[in-house]
């Protein structure tokens, strides 16, 4: 599929866990309607509510997106990963989804939704967030024990109180991290182009991760607005890594949604700063990046994202929603 027949499609990249959608099909509800009338299931109803946050009223001409990262590769054959396999001349990467920063590894295991679209404003692309919705919905996902999270030789006598007294009293150890989006959402890079032809950056987005516990806080986070961790990933080789465009395509609603299963978007080249914010008044920071390796260069971290790409023309995707198709 070319660039120009892609550019007037909703782009739909979800990150997520499992499949698209279960449930199964109901009884059919019928629409009049100026086209005169359509029935569809709620099923059918179901897969145009994945573009409802697309932001219809931005002043550009705008193509909707939202898109699914699953946390494993999810192939729908054994046939197409061979043929796959066959056409590129190497397996593909069988890695779950996944952010390495320095010495610290959050595995992607839960939805992160991206929401928006993309426009030109004259003949600039440009990202626009959703409408009603977070366009990165953030989500907890379970990092690293808090007792190889800190250099307690590091801390002050004050902040090893709370230290011993959170690890050794209250037994609080579990860290969540959060990967959050840093600054405006007219930031993401999306190239459509890119993603399909395996080369240059497919998807682009600054990114804060924060980390949660009763010692670090509710204010530690590494990479902030002004200082965030980038990630720009390909569909194609960085590092070691090799990424993939997408394994099939398969037309839905008679042709308005296609979708595009198993990308793979990589990247081994971007660099983290440190933490910031961590226990009182940043007390921690200095313990926790000595423990973590932060910051870290470029080159030393790594990043992964596995997911199902869907798309649909911003027209058809309103329609849809109207239940008019």
């Amino acid at each position: 599929m070319k660039r120009t027949e892609i550019l007037g499609l909703c782009l739909v990249a979800v990150f997520a866990v499992g499949a698209l959608g279960s449930g199964s099909a109901v009884a059919a509800t019928c629409h009049q309607h100026e086209y005169g009338t359509s029935c569809e299931s709620e099923k059918e109803h179901a897969e145009f509510e994945a573009f409802a946050n697309c932001p219809f009223g931005a002043s550009a001409e705008l193509d909707c997106s939202w898109a699914l990262s699953t946390y494993k590769e999810q192939w729908p054959s054994n046939k197409l990963k061979e043929a796959w396999e066959a056409e590129h001349g190497h397996k593909p990467l069988e890695s779950p989804s996944e952010l390495t920063a320095g010495k610290v590894t959050v595995l992607l295991a839960r939805a992160i939704i991206l929401r928006g679209g993309i426009g030109f404003v004259g003949e600039e692309e440009q990202w626009f967030g959703a409408e009603e919705a977070e366009t990165i919905q953030a989500v907890p996902e379970a990092a690293q024990p808090l007792t190889k999270d800190v250099d307690t030789s590091m801390l002050s006598q004050s902040e090893l109180n709370r230290y011993n007294y959170y690890v050794k009293v209250a037994k609080e150890t579990r860290v969540t991290a959060t990967v959050e989006l840093a600054g405006s959402a007219s930031a993401i890079q999306v190239s459509v182009n890119h993603l399909l032809s395996e080369e240059g950056t497919a998807f682009a987005f600054p990114v804060k991760l924060k980390l949660s516990n009763p010692f670090v806080g509710n204010s530690c986070y590494v990479g902030s607005d002004t200082s965030p961790i980038t990630v720009e990933f390909t569909t194609g080789t960085s590092g070691a890594l090799h990424g993939k465009a997408g394994s099939t395509l398969r037309l839905d609603r008679n042709g308005f949604i296609a979708t595009v299963y198993t990308d793979t978007l990589v990247n081994a080249s971007f660099a983290s700063p440190g933490v910031e914010g961590c226990g009182i008044g940043g007390g921690a920071d200095e313990a926790i990046n000595a423990a973590l390796g932060l910051p870290s260069p470029a080159g030393d971290n790594t990043a992964v994202l596995n997911g199902t790409l869907k798309l649909s023309t911003a027209e058809s995707a309103k329609e849809g929603l109207e239940g008019k198709i």
